[in-house]
């Protein structure tokens, strides 16, 4: 059995199979709960792969937030999106507020809930999704690439705010949005209000096109509150630095 098990590449069977002879299991128990186990291990890599696809810029999970930190932040509301229910509705997500307070960290830990519910997921920097724009388009290859960025679904754009971008690269970023309106939803954290988002587009027709599509469906929570950033490493200072 367990040469077989492993011929057919089934790890979740094999960590199973001993305990299941132990306790003598009739053969439709012993048959489905071998199965079951290798159901799971496939779902837990497909997982794991679809969070490396994703391209986090690094890893955390909602259990490292501290919400007695900014108890005017609604984490409790905002965890909630982990259900996925606003991939099905198409709803976008707008994380807004002050630099530091965990906006960045809450769509991480969103989008990692989200790839464990069998949903692909992509995450960029506004600026590096731009650079990736501009670069695709000087190879011919910017079809391939929005092909990609509206099929995915669910796009989550980081630091929206902190670099403006060239004409070019607002008007490729504008298509990105444009491309998935009412398709399939996109996070932004931004440290701008909607008013200030012409300091990084540019354009007053395009910044208020792009937010008219943006916030049709879209559900925006606003981060008020100190940086834990710098909360942390002013306890790391008063701790002598360990």
């Amino acid at each position: 059995m367990k040469e077989a098990l492993t011929k057919l590449k089934m790890p979740g069977a094999l960590d199973v199979l001993d305990a299941c002879l132990k306790q003598k299991m009739d053969n439709h128990t012993f048959g489905k709960t071998v199965l079951e186990a290798e159901i799971l291990e496939k779902e837990k890599r497909a997982s794991r792969r679809r969070i490396k696809n994703a391209s986090f810029s690094y890893e955390r999970e909602w259990e490292q937030i501290d919400p007695k930190r900014n108890p005017k932040i609604p984490y409790a509301e905002i965890k909630k999106l982990s259900d996925g229910a606003f991939i099905k509705e198409r709803k976008n997500i707008c994380l807004m507020g002050s630099i530091g307070s965990g906006k960045t960290h809450s769509l991480i830990s969103i989008g990692r809930d989200i790839c464990r519910k069998q949903h692909s997921v992509l995450f960029f920097t506004a600026a590096n999704l731009v650079i990736k724009l501009e670069e695709s388009k000087s190879e011919n290859k910017l079809s391939r690439l929005m092909e990609k960025l509206k099929k995915v679904d669910f796009l989550i754009i980081d630091e929206l705010g902190f670099v403006p971008f060239s004409d070019n690269g607002a008007r490729l970023l504008f298509d990105v949005f444009a491309t998935r309106y009412q398709v399939a939803p996109i996070a932004i954290s931004t440290n701008l209000s909607f008013e200030k988002w012409t300091q990084v587009f540019g354009s007053i027709e395009l910044t208020a096109a792009l937010i008219d599509r943006f916030t049709h469906n879209c559900e925006i929570f606003l981060f008020d509150g100190p940086s834990n950033r710098l909360a942390d490493a002013k306890k790391k200072k008063e701790g002598g630095g360990k």
